[in-house]
C-alpha cells in the first residue's frame, strides 16, 4: 500500500470516524457559536476567516448538523495538513522520512484530540504548511497563504515578519511581489479586528492577562509547560533537533518554525494549561517536517553502538513507540482529568445531545443560563460562559447552571433540595432553579486543582 494511502486510512480510523462520538469542548462550542453569528454578519474582534467559511453549516435547524459538518470540514483540513507534512518532508528527505514525519504528527496528543474538533489550529496550520510547500514553485500563492494563516488564526501574526525574512533570503527578485500579496490579507484582517475592538481581541486580552499574572508566576508555569512539551512530544522533539543538526540545506525553514514556538510563551492557554492544549498543533506540525528525517538519522548513528536496535526497522520501532505512547496517554487522561475525560479524544457526544434535549424540553429560552455554552448552540440569547469560575457563575444568580459534576458541591444533600431540579448526564450537571436564587443558595464551587488535566 502506498504511504499516502496508509496515511488516509489511519486518518480515517483515528480522526474522521471518531468525530461523530467526541464530546463537545467548551472552546469548540464557543467557536461554533461564532460561526453561527458570522452567518448573521455578527463578528467578534478576531480572525474570522474560518467562521465565515463554515457559517453556511449553521443554517441547518438540526444541532447535530451544526456540530458535525464543521467537524467534518476541520478533519478534512487536518488530512491536508498530514499530506502537506508528508509532501514537504518527502521532497526534502525521501518517502520514508515523509511517512514517519506525518505519522508522528498524526499520533501526537494534540492531533488526536483536536484534529476533528471544530478548532482554528488545523486551519491556520494548513495555510502555513501551504506557504512552505509552494514557496519555491509558486511564491505568490505562498505569500497569499501566509497572509490567510493570520486570517484563520491570530497566533500566526508573529510568524509573518519572519516569513518576510525567509522570502528575502530565498527569492529576492520576487520579494516585492511577495510583500504586497502577503501584506494585503494581513492588513485587511488587522483593520477588520481594529474596527470592532483591538482591546477585546486575542491580541489584547493575551497581553493584559500576561501583565496581570506577574513575571515569576508566568516563568514557573512556562517552565512546567515546556518540560511537559518535551516529555509529551519526545519523538517529534528529538527528531526535530537531530534533523536540524544533520541537515544544513533546509535550515531556512526555521525562520517559520522557531517564531511559532516562541509565540507559545505569550498565549494564555499554553501558559495556564500546558502543551496538551490545541495551541501546540501548528508548531508541532512544522517541527514534524524535520522529525522523520531526524529519527532515521539518529537510528542509523546509534544502531552500530546498540545492537539490540537491529532486530527491528526504524519504521517498526516508531510504530511500537507510538502505540505505547497512545496507550500511556489514554491511561493518563483517565487518571488525571478533573472532569472524567474518556481518553485522549474524550468520547461522549451522546451526553451533549442529552443536555440539548433537557434544555429544549424544560427550559424557557428567556431564562438566564450560565456555565458551558450549550444554550448558545440552541440559539438561546441570555447566557454567559463561566468555564472554571464556578463561584462567579453562582453569584450571577442564574436560572440554569450547566457545568461539570466535579466542579460543584452542594450545601445540603442535593436529593433533598426541593427548590432545585438536578440532572446528571455523564460528566455534566445541569441544575435548574425552580425558585429564583436557589442556585446561589445551595450550590458552591469545588476545590479545583490547577495541576489536574483540565479537560
Amino acid at each position: 500500500m502506498e504511504d499516502k494511502n496508509k496515511l488516509i486510512l489511519l486518518w480515517l480510523t483515528m480522526i474522521f470516524v471518531p468525530l461523530f462520538t467526541l464530546r463537545l469542548f467548551q472552546d469548540e462550542m464557543l467557536y461554533l457559536n461564532m460561526s453561527r453569528k458570522a452567518l448573521q454578519f455578527e463578528f467578534l474582534p478576531r480572525s474570522s476567516l474560518v467562521f465565515i467559511l463554515t457559517s453556511p453549516f449553521m443554517a441547518f435547524n438540526n444541532v447535530d448538523f451544526r456540530v458535525f459538518l464543521p467537524r467534518i470540514a476541520t478533519s478534512l483540513i487536518t488530512l491536508l495538513d498530514l499530506i502537506l507534512i508528508y509532501n514537504i518532508a518527502k521532497r526534502y528527505y525521501g518517502k520514508k522520512a515523509g511517512f514517519l514525519s506525518s505519522l508522528m504528527f498524526l499520533f501526537s496528543f494534540v492531533a488526536l484530540r483536536y484534529g476533528a474538533r471544530y478548532t482554528l489550529e488545523p486551519w491556520g496550520t494548513f495555510f502555513i504548511l501551504l506557504a512552505v510547500y509552494y514557496f519555491d514553485e509558486k511564491p505568490l500563492l505562498s505569500a497569499l497563504s501566509i497572509g490567510l494563516a493570520f486570517c484563520a488564526r491570530e497566533t500566526w501574526l508573529t510568524t509573518y515578519p519572519f516569513f518576510l525574512v525567509y522570502a528575502w533570503k530565498k527569492n529576492r527578485k520576487e520579494f516585492s511581489k511577495v510583500l504586497i500579496v502577503s501584506a494585503a490579507p494581513v492588513i485587511l484582517n488587522f483593520l477588520f479586528m481594529a474596527s470592532i475592538s483591538l482591546y477585546r481581541s486575542p491580541l489584547g486580552y493575551n497581553t493584559r492577562d500576561a501583565l496581570n499574572w506577574g513575571f515569576a508566576n508566568i516563568m514557573l508555569r512556562l517552565s512546567r509547560g515546556w518540560l511537559e512539551f518535551v516529555i509529551g512530544y519526545v519523538l517529534i522533539v528529538v527528531g526535530f533537533i537531530y534533523g536540524v543538526k544533520k541537515d544544513k540545506a533546509h535550515r531556512d525553514v526555521l525562520w517559520l518554525i522557531l517564531p511559532s514556538l516562541i509565540t507559545l510563551n505569550g498565549i494564555n492557554g499554553f501558559i495556564l494549561n500546558g502543551p496538551f492544549e490545541r495551541y501546540t498543533f501548528g508548531p508541532l506540525a512544522l517541527m514534524s517536517i524535520f522529525s522523520g528525517y531526524g529519527i532515521i538519522q539518529l537510528y542509523k548513528d546509534v544502531k552500530p553502538k546498540i545492537r539490540l536496535l537491529s532486530i527491528l526497522t526504524i519504521e517498526k520501532w516508531v510504530a511500537l513507540f507510538l502505540i505505547a505512547q497512545f496507550i500511556f496517554f489514554n491511561v493518563a487522561v483517565l487518571k488525571l482529568s478533573d472532569i472524567g475525560a474518556k481518553g485522549i479524544q474524550d468520547y461522549g457526544y451522546w451526553h451533549d445531545r442529552e443536555v440539548f434535549k433537557i434544555l429544549e424540553e424544560n427550559a424557557n429560552p428567556n431564562e438566564f443560563f450560565v456555565g458551558t455554552p450549550h444554550p448558545a448552540l440552541l440559539g438561546f440569547k441570555n447566557w454567559k460562559w463561566a468555564d472554571r469560575n464556578i463561584q462567579k457563575a453562582i453569584e450571577l444568580n442564574p436560572d440554569w447552571l450547566i457545568t461539570f459534576e466535579s466542579w460543584v458541591n452542594f450545601r445540603e444533600n442535593p436529593h433533598e433540595i426541593d427548590e432545585l431540579e438536578i440532572y446528571s448526564i455523564g460528566p455534566y450537571l445541569v441544575i435548574h432553579a425552580k425558585e429564583k436564587g436557589a442556585i446561589k443558595k445551595y450550590v458552591v464551587s469545588s476545590d479545583l486543582k490547577l495541576w489536574k488535566f483540565r479537560k
